[in-house]
């Protein structure tokens, strides 16, 4: 009973440590803020999508990171995520990763420039590098409809105020990436067109439909006001192959059209200059989905260049499970293997358990500090977690070895001469994975990342507690040499 009492004071005195109890406060809050927050997984484990873009002509580096900044910002305002890889492949291709998206999704966000034009009548007024501010989209319910409110600079709003008057306050038109639709009616179908085009230097997608008359659709990227001369070399080129029975020419990319309100038509007649603005969107489920994405464009701005959509793949999250899987249960292997060579080698439980207790610690802090932070877990990052865990355990065993084998040294002695291999060690790792978030490829900054942030927890956190826990349960054995 004695033995035993004094046992429990022992390991009530062990609890009480500083180091030990500073151990049990970070695996609390990391299980905290992991119930709390959760731990948000990359592309490879929930699914998600991979596409490849292609520019209409070779970029500078310049014009290329301002291209996959756009598109980076335009995902993660659209979808809220952290998770999103953009990189560029060469001068003409943009490869994009994004986790728990479909192709599909995505590509509404960025296979479009994201141009906006506004016009009143026919006379263009503003265009969206104008805009100064974006606010967050809302139900106007004024007009029972979804809009983007904004704010356009004193000399758009002056000239949204001349246009205004001089076309007797015509309909406001705002279009988004204005193109032009030629549509032509003949008796037969147009050869050569598509050779033709290219000759005057346009491009566009042709389509024909058969009948009694031959319809053929024009879609070009350019707006009707710039086709200029090229429209009417086009008509002549027409009329030399078949006879036109009808032509019409349309701007297509129209988002919103609207009267110019009662309110709004008194200021700007009495001289006022009205700079807020909203882009409605309609009304409905489809009208707020096209309202959400309009304001993320608006606010990332328009792509200097028109991108092309080459090639998507999705990764089904059914598929990302079996990774996780198969990745978690790498890990616990690996972690049973260690264990089971570190007691063949001593022959001590008492050595065994207290590395896997701390082991198991330092998978909760960096789960834990990675919730915090919203770093998504990846492949890579698991391999980190493995990683950390083995510099973990190299480290505990030179904390025994130096505790067990310094004969005739003080116990403080022992454990001093232990950490400072452990921390030269840290510094290495520290330095190579530093160098490796920095400068590798973006696959690899999850291994980098929490590679640190285990043996950052280790050194710091969980090394002097288990430096404690041995010094407490070897003393014995260590004064009996």
């Amino acid at each position: 009973m004695v033995y035993r009492k004094r046992r429990e004071e022992k390991i009530e005195e062990l609890f009480k440590d500083r180091k030990v109890r500073i151990l049990f406060a970070c695996v609390a809050v990391s299980l905290l803020i992991i119930m709390w927050r959760g731990v948000t997984t990359g592309l490879d484990l929930q699914g998600g999508s991979t596409i490849i873009l292609e520019t209409e002509r070779a970029l500078d580096l310049r014009e290329m990171d301002q291209v996959t900044r756009i598109i980076d910002e335009r995902l993660r305002g659209g979808f809220g995520i952290r998770d999103v890889k953009v990189r560029a492949m060469g001068d003409k291709n943009v490869r994009i990763e994004i986790a728990g998206v479909r192709p599909e999704e995505a590509e509404k966000l960025i296979g479009r420039p994201g141009k906006l034009e506004v016009m009143i009548g026919n006379i263009s007024v503003f265009t969206g590098d104008q805009i100064k501010r974006v606010d967050p989209f809302e139900f106007q319910a004024s007009s029972g409809s979804w809009g983007v409110p904004f704010t356009i600079s004193e000399e758009a709003a002056l000239k949204f105020k001349e246009a205004a008057i001089v076309t007797n306050f015509a309909n406001v038109y705002m279009y988004m990436d204005a193109g032009t639709r030629i549509t032509v009616y003949t008796t037969t179908e147009i050869n050569g067109l598509q050779d033709f085009l290219r000759e005057i230097g346009l491009e566009a997608e042709t389509k024909v439909v058969k009948g009694n008359v031959t319809v053929t659709t024009i879609e070009l990227d350019i707006s009707p006001e710039d086709l200029g001369k090229k429209r009417e070399k086009i008509v002549e080129f027409i009329n030399r192959t078949t006879n036109i029975t009808d032509l019409i020419v349309q701007k297509t990319g129209l988002v919103n059209e609207a009267p110019i309100g009662e309110s709004l038509k008194a200021e700007l007649a009495a001289g006022q200059i009205v700079k807020s603005l909203v882009l409605e969107t309609g009304s409905g489920e489809e009208g707020r989905e096209e309202a959400r994405r309009i304001e993320v464009i608006l606010r990332s701005g328009a792509l200097p260049i028109k991108v092309e959509i080459v090639g998507s793949f999705s990764v089904s999250p059914a598929l990302g499970e079996d990774f996780s899987q198969n990745a978690v249960l790498a890990g616990i292997l690996a972690f049973i293997g260690v264990s089971a060579f570190i007691y063949l080698r001593y022959r001590e439980p008492l050595i065994v358990l207290p590395i896997l207790a701390t082991g198991a610690s330092e998978v909760i802090m960096i789960l834990g500090f990675a919730s915090l932070i919203r770093w998504n877990i990846d492949l890579p990052a698991i391999a980190g977690i493995i990683a950390a865990l083995g510099t973990g355990m190299d480290n505990q065993i030179v904390i025994i070895d130096e505790v067990l084998g310094e004969k005739g040294k003080s116990m403080r002695y022992r454990i001093k001469s232990a950490f400072f291999i452990i921390m030269g060690s840290y510094a290495t790792i520290v330095v190579a994975m530093v160098a490796l978030f920095f400068i590798g490829m973006s696959l690899l900054k999850g291994f980098a990342f929490t590679t640190i942030v285990g043996a950052t927890a280790g050194v710091f956190i969980s090394r002097p507690a288990y430096a404690r826990i041995v010094e407490f349960l070897l003393k014995k054995k260590i004064n009996k040499k």
